[in-house]
């Protein structure tokens, strides 16, 4: 399947699930998903999400469909068993898959403008056809969006550059670039503060 056909099915997959009513928002991404890489995780997995839902429980907080796509990334690239290998290479492969990781909530902020249920769905009003209808485009284009991250890294390998991240925290305080923070992470060392 060609690329722009995997992303549409991903897409049409996700959709379908939110349009039966029998996924929220945050189920239909990670079950699209799910059936996408054909991962060795069960199905029954997806009730992890269920309460992502509108933002975790309606609360509005982050959009449930985002959070699921950053999990659903994971299905490929997470720890599956961190205490393999050495210490360096554990924390090599956290760093690269972080860069991954990071990419969706940039990618969303972008399209969307937030990634908080709240201000996503106050537009429309919560719980009304119109809402409904965003979400299930929202739902759609999330998983897209991961489906065309994951073909990006199988094509061009990790890392990907950083957007928006708490290093820069560290890297005011510090003075060091977040190349210099992340090969420390990667060390296992602590930052150094320099306290101007």
């Amino acid at each position: 399947m060609k690329k722009m056909e995997r992303i549409t099915a991903a897409k049409s997959k996700a959709r379908k699930f939110f349009q039966d009513k029998r996924a929220n928002c945050a189920e239909s991404v990670f079950k699209a998903i799910h059936e996408m890489v054909s991962s060795d995780l069960p199905i029954q997995v997806s009730a992890l999400f269920t309460p992502l839902g509108g933002g975790v429980g309606i609360r509005g907080e982050n959009c449930g469909a985002m959070l699921a796509g950053v999990m659903a990334l994971g299905l490929v690239h997470g720890r599956f068993d961190p205490a393999r290998g050495s210490l360096e290479e554990h924390r090599k492969h956290l760093w690269d898959t972080y860069s991954l990781y990071n990419q969706l909530p940039q990618r969303f902020m972008e399209k969307y403008g937030s990634v908080q249920c709240w201000d996503l769905t106050q537009p429309h009003v919560y719980g009304t056809r119109k809402c409904r209808d965003f979400c299930e485009d929202l739902v759609a284009e999330t998983a897209g969006m991961v489906m065309e991250l994951l073909m990006e890294a199988a094509e061009k390998g990790l890392p990907f550059p950083f957007h928006r991240n708490l290093l820069s925290q560290a890297a005011d305080v510090t003075g060091l670039t977040t190349e210099e923070l992340i090969r420390l992470k990667r060390k296992g060392e602590p930052f150094p503060v320099d306290r101007r």
